[in-house]
């Protein structure tokens, strides 16, 4: 049980910390170049898992250990504050203050729930939003939490099924991938409606819980919508996994706007299709919002399209590649791989070079850049 003197001792350590611009001021008058850094979770060799940042030449500056694997990076938007969700099924959110080097707060989901792996803010960093799994009903559930306290707020329907990953636009709009498999942490790797799949991406109201839009695949039910990213005008992208057969050609990248009728997908050449075995890991747009770079680690490539056009233009090998972020460079990725390399392309100019190996480590799924 919480004493009102932890409650306000959490409160105001949360409150207090200085904002990203402020912590960079300190360190070693950096240029405005080299102030980005990078968040992701990792396991190292002998199984460890933590979360770290790291700068531009993929040196880590922090890290700390974590109790599990976990998933996805969450920076809140103004404060010099960090957090990481637990892999799906999630039972954990641990946030930091780096400035401190403080563990703030370790968020849990309420009875019968778990995280999906990824969470976010809302604009001014006032609520904490999270995909939930109600697991004896398979119900998808977005929960609004209070920050920094974690109390919930509110929660309401995802509007489908297996609600894996959300995006925010013009403020009040939540984007998000019902990916449709109904599982539970017993056996959370079972499918449990294989047949009667029917992912969508719902636009919803984050005052509300209302459904403003939802679209879904006309065909292909079994094409799990997972991943996705949204560029400043408003444009969706969408990473798939296929649940049917691996020799089944079906689309793995799509497309989507509010109002927007269908999906588009965007086109790929045949032996790319096929060397993405069916999985997309990362979806990311470049600083533009021009590039899309989407990354298959079971395919060791990362494939990119040219927007508005939607041609594709190319593809970066890289062996268990799965993390992505834009950097503030326009048409250039940074990512990050299972056996420990940190890489940046840029697929306009043709270029990739490896900014740095850490062999002993292995780079989660999700990379998060933090902006100054």
């Amino acid at each position: 049980m919480w004493s009102r003197r932890d409650f306000l001792k959490l409160t105001g350590a949360a409150i207090a910390a200085p904002s990203w611009a402020s912590l960079y001021s300190y360190q070693d008058h950096q240029s405005q170049a080299d102030q980005h850094h990078y968040a992701s979770a990792f396991t190292t060799g002998s199984n460890h898992h933590g979360f770290g940042l790291f700068d531009e030449s993929g040196q880590l500056v922090w890290s700390t250990r974590l109790p599990d694997r976990a998933h996805a990076p969450v920076v809140h938007p103004q404060q010099s504050i960090v957090g990481i969700v637990a892999r799906r099924p999630g039972f954990f959110m641990d946030f930091f203050d780096l400035t401190s080097r403080q563990h703030l707060l370790r968020v849990t989901p309420s009875q019968h729930h778990h995280f999906y792996g990824h969470a976010l803010f809302n604009a001014n960093g006032t609520q904490l939003i999270s995909q939930e799994n109600h697991y004896p009903t398979g119900q998808g559930k977005i929960v609004i939490r209070d920050w920094p306290t974690g109390d919930i707020i509110r929660s309401f329907s995802s509007n489908g099924i297996g609600p894996h990953e959300s995006v925010r636009f013009n403020g009040n709009q939540l984007i998000v991938a019902n990916g449709g498999l109904k599982t539970h942490p017993d056996n959370d790797r079972r499918i449990l409606n294989l047949d009667t799949m029917a992912p969508n991406v719902s636009y919803l109201s984050l005052e509300s819980g209302r459904v403003l839009h939802c679209v879904s695949h006309n065909e292909h039910h079994q094409l799990s919508i997972r991943h996705l990213d949204v560029n400043p005008h408003g444009v969706v992208a969408l990473g798939f996994q296929y649940q049917g057969d691996v020799r089944d050609k079906v689309p793995l990248v799509g497309l989507s706007q509010l109002n927007a009728p269908t999906l588009t997908y965007l086109p790929m050449p045949e032996p790319i299709r096929l060397r993405f075995k069916q999985y997309c890991g990362s979806v990311c747009f470049d600083t533009s919002g021009e590039i899309l770079a989407v990354s298959s680690p079971r395919g060791g490539l990362v494939a990119y399209w040219h927007l508005p056009s939607n041609n594709f233009i190319g593809i970066t090998n890289a062996s268990d590649v799965c993390g992505l972020s834009a950097t503030s460079q326009p048409y250039e990725f940074l990512m990050t791989t299972g056996t420990g390399s940190q890489i940046k392309a840029n697929p306009v100019q043709n270029t990739h070079n490896l900014i740095n190996k850490h062999t002993n480590y292995q780079w989660d799924n999700h990379l998060l850049k933090i902006n100054a």
